[in-house]
């Protein structure tokens, strides 16, 4: 994922008074979710009209990730890795992927997924995988090596380095999502997430062998995507409450900011190019671009999209890819278009 220097939030103080009622201790977790939250599922979009940007054939997406000069687009059975050009002219490498493997994830130039038993870790030169000492549903690497491992059907994270077991720690729930974040001058962290309970987790990794878990709180009414940026930033949509939340996990997960954006939204992305947080929604075809440097979420731009545009991501030179879950292709915009339409609003 990228690095970028996040600007002071406004708003802690009422963050944290949010958090002294949302905020679980460690361990704490109910055995049911509340009526009507969780299991969050997108809604079907209406037909796309004209999209911003070029739009390029491609099969259904599943998952859309990127770091560096990478992208990783993941179909129903493979994974495509390469730059962005060797994607859309089919020259990138494809890798098998069972649909059983999990989520995945990228940081520091390579893609991590779990397939169970094993590891693969993927980036420009190829593919190494390492076997698991139990099950994992999903995985994450480290900036400095290490890889994460969760799983859908235990409350164990699982840590290794150079495909060996170093540690293992207890965790609020079975985890579908996990993602390590990049922090400015400390190790990275890690968040957990779990889609049935809409909860998310921050896990302490600054010191390798006695990780723990950190504090878990709820993710509005139905999380839908979430993503990192640097310096601790993590971003969530709300899918059911139809939010933008943004968090940071500099030392412990905190809700900073929140706000209302368009029915449906799913996919997040950081854009370190234009300092915004972009969310698309599948019940509009839009994504939105929100600066977050002033205390709250303020829309500065926004974009139409192909139909059900699950994934995003901005890559470093500020060229965003949106990516339809239903096979309506990869649009891109390159960032000249993306700040006309900016200036547009």
């Amino acid at each position: 994922m990228k690095t970028l220097s996040l600007p002071v939030l406004a708003g802690v103080l009422s963050a944290a008074l949010f958090l002294a009622g949302c905020q679980t201790s460690q361990g704490d977790e109910g055995t049911e979710t509340e009526a009507g939250m969780g299991n969050a599922t997108p809604e079907a979009s209406p037909q796309a009209g004209e999209v911003a940007g070029q739009l390029h054939s491609f099969e259904a997406v599943a998952d859309l990730d990127a770091t560096g000069e990478l992208v990783a687009v993941r179909t129903a059975s493979e994974l495509a890795v390469g730059t962005l050009d060797a994607v859309l002219d089919g020259s990138a490498e494809r890798y098998p992927l069972d649909p059983a493997c999990g989520d995945v994830s990228a940081r520091d130039g390579t893609f991590a997924v779990a397939c169970g038993s094993e590891v693969r870790l993927i980036d420009a030169s190829g593919q190494t995988t390492f076997a698991t000492s139990a099950p994992a549903s999903v995985a994450a690497v480290t900036s400095t090596g290490e890889v994460l491992t969760g799983s859908a059907d235990e409350r164990t994270i699982r840590v290794y380095r150079d495909g060996r077991e170093i540690d293992s720690f207890s965790v609020a729930r079975e985890t579908d999502q996990l993602l390590t974040v990049p922090r400015a001058g400390q190790p990275d962290a890690a968040v957990r997430v779990n889609h049935f309970d809409t909860t998310i987790q921050d896990l302490d990794l600054s010191d390798i062998g006695n990780g723990r878990q950190g504090g878990t709180l709820r993710v509005g009414l139905g999380v839908g995507g979430v993503a990192t940026g640097g310096d601790g930033l993590v971003l969530a949509a709300d899918n059911t409450g139809s939010q933008l939340l943004v968090y940071t996990a500099t030392d412990i997960i905190r809700l900073q900011q929140s706000a209302p954006v368009a029915e449906s939204p799913w996919g997040v992305a950081w854009d370190g190019e234009a300092s915004l947080a972009w969310v698309t929604s599948t019940a509009t075809n839009t994504a939105t671009g929100y600066d977050i440097s002033q205390g709250v979420p303020l829309e500065r731009v926004s974009v139409p999209t192909v139909a059900d545009a699950r994934g995003v991501v901005a890559l470093a030179d500020g060229t965003l890819v949106v990516a339809s879950a239903s096979g309506g292709g990869l649009q891109v915009i390159a960032p000249a278009e993306k700040h006309a339409h900016e200036g547009a609003r």
